[in-house]
């Protein structure tokens, strides 16, 4: 590249930045200082659209605390909650990444995309069926209901509304304790752990 057509490059690059910064913020300068500069470039900036939005530096940004609330149904009728529901008494707060433990990026991935196909769901929910073997009497089924609380918008907490909506409970699926390889697998692990089977 030429000398002078470096400098024009040069200039440029200094230039256009320059020019949007001026139609960003002449348009709100006073009047009364400025004239008709500031509505003159008002206009000018209808025609060029700047629009910032907060996607643009989160693309999926959270919009709510999500927890699972796991309901083990026995053979004889009984319903048990489970102790991944604890969290809907004790939790809504926030857990920073640096404090996480391996059961909570697990109950996370599982507690994913509820409306989708999840292996990570599933074999969450199948290690679920083996714990609760491990203590007692293996669940039938185990129904997995997603808990949801929306953030409230800040414009809403500043007028004193509460930082998070009301819970919002819904089925997600059931697993089948009784199904393979859920089955092997605790019969593997009663095997393996004689002692820690009830």
């Amino acid at each position: 590249m030429s000398p002078g057509a470096g400098r024009v490059l040069a200039l440029l690059h200094a230039l256009v930045p320059t020019a949007l910064c001026v139609l960003i913020v002449a348009p709100a300068l006073p009047r009364e200082r400025f004239g008709e500069v500031p509505g003159v470039l008002a206009k000018l900036a209808l025609h060029v659209s700047i629009k910032q939005t907060w996607g643009m530096y989160a693309p999926d940004p959270q919009r709510a605390h999500t927890y699972m609330d796991l309901v083990a149904v026995y053979d004889d009728g009984r319903e048990v909650a489970l102790e991944e529901s604890e969290d809907l008494v004790d939790g809504w707060g926030t857990i920073w990444a640096w404090q996480k433990s391996r059961v909570d990026i697990w109950r996370f991935y599982a507690n994913f995309n509820p409306d989708k196909r999840n292996d990570n769901r599933t074999w969450y929910l199948r290690s679920v069926c083996v714990r609760e073997a491990r203590r007692g009497p293996a669940p039938k089924t185990i129904k997995m209901f997603q808990v949801k609380r929306r953030f409230t918008p800040p414009h809403k907490v500043a007028r004193g509304a509460p930082t998070l909506g009301e819970p919002d409970r819904r089925l997600v699926t059931v697993a089948h304790c009784g199904t393979e390889p859920t089955r092997s697998m605790i019969a593997d692990d009663a095997a393996v752990n004689p002692g820690a089977h009830g």
